[in-house]
This record gives structure tokens, sequence and C-alpha cells, in this order.
């Protein structure tokens, strides 16, 4: 019994590696015809879509990708906001004053995010 289930796997393995090799494999020349990739638009040095780095550093601050819309950069400085909040450390003076700069921090983040996504849509900002 156990000779006959290793011979199947072995059979299954085998099997599995030539499909493997045949997708892995390049097609001949003239076997397939894969159109030409268009290059991407250039773009130049003054587009607002193109971000500056402080555009990525105010997207990193509110940990979120360049990709986020306004709806997630306002959620995102909404929960930020809640965590870090100088009330949330009233007791120790240090950690307050720590949490009133990084909640200044937090918003010139959210409204350099908010005012690039308004450009880069074309329009005044939501």
């Amino acid at each position: 019994m156990w000779k006959r289930v290793s011979r199947l796997l072995r059979a299954e393995v085998a099997h599995a590696r030539k499909s493997i090799a045949a997708r892995l494999r390049p097609s001949p020349p003239g076997e397939r015809y894969d159109p030409p990739v268009p290059p991407p638009p250039a773009t130049p040095a003054g587009d607002v879509a193109a971000p500056s780095d402080d555009i990525r550093r105010a997207f990193a601050a509110l940990e979120l990708p360049l990709t986020a819309g306004a709806d997630d950069v306002r959620r995102a400085w909404r929960t930020l906001l809640s965590r870090y909040h100088p009330d949330r450390h009233a007791t120790d003076p240090d950690r307050e004053r720590a949490a009133t700069e990084l909640t200044r921090r937090l918003t010139e983040a959210r409204d350099k995010a908010l005012d690039w996504l308004a450009r880069r849509a074309g329009a005044a900002r939501p």
C-alpha cells in the first residue's frame, strides 16, 4: 500500500514540476504577441501630482500611504489625535508638552496632506 502511495506522490510531483517548468519557459518568437508596454507619462518638475519630501513626511506622520484619500487623512488624524492628545497626559508636565508638540505636528501634517490632495484633484480644499 505505501509503495503505491509513494509512487502516486512521485508521479504527482513530477507532473507539477513539468507544469511549472512549462509555464516558466519563455514562448518561442512568433508564438504569441505581447503588445508593447507604453512608457509612463513624464511629469514636469513643478507638477502637483509628484509629491515632495514634505508631503511624503506628512503622510508618514499620519501613518498613511501616498494613495490615501482625504477621508483617510482625516480619519488617521482623528485617531492619532485621540491617542496622543495632551489632555490624556495632563498628570505629567513633560509628557503633556511632548503631546502638545506632537499634536501640532500632526495638525500641520494633516493640513499639508489635504492641501496636496486638493491641488492634485484640481479643486479648492474641502
